[in-house]
């Protein structure tokens, strides 16, 4: 360890990852129950919201926007393409594609929107205002200083 930062002591349960992974669990268990009749996982969701709002966009330029990798991007894109609600469309260079919802998919999310609003509500409303700004803060703080590898 560097002299601004002595070796500590900490236990597992002391573990940033630990916790920030925990609590987007349970926070990801109330999306889930509110999305639950779509079929739609949170993830799913917020993928086709940015392919809606983005589209057409690159696996490339999607993958900057969640900051996520390719890979995992890929994977969780894959049920999406799968079930025709996401479509690859070839880009003006004919080795490049670009993901675009479909009728179905936009259907899908219009439907889905306001069970998404629910869940949203009711996290909201079991951690106040004052700590749902402050979490917001925080993340995006967070997200600034933590930079991309």
């Amino acid at each position: 360890m560097t002299a601004d930062f002595p070796a500590v002591r900490l236990s597992p349960a002391e573990c940033t990852c630990f916790r920030v992974r925990s609590a987007a669990r349970r926070v990801t268990q109330i999306y889930s129950r509110h999305l639950a009749p779509t079929g739609l996982r949170i993830s799913q969701f917020s993928l086709l919201g940015y392919v809606i709002s983005r589209g057409p966009v690159s696996i490339s330029e999607l993958s900057e926007l969640l900051a996520t990798d390719r890979t995992t991007l890929t994977r969780n894109l894959r049920p999406l393409l799968t079930s025709g609600v996401i479509e690859r469309a070839a880009a003006g260079d004919k080795r490049r594609h670009e993901l675009v919802a479909t009728p179905a998919g936009r259907a899908l999310f219009k439907r889905a929107l306001p069970l998404w609003a629910e869940a949203e509500q009711e996290v909201r409303t079991a951690m106040g205002t004052k700590l749902t700004a402050d979490l917001h803060g925080a993340l995006d703080r967070s997200m600034e200083k933590l930079a991309p590898l």
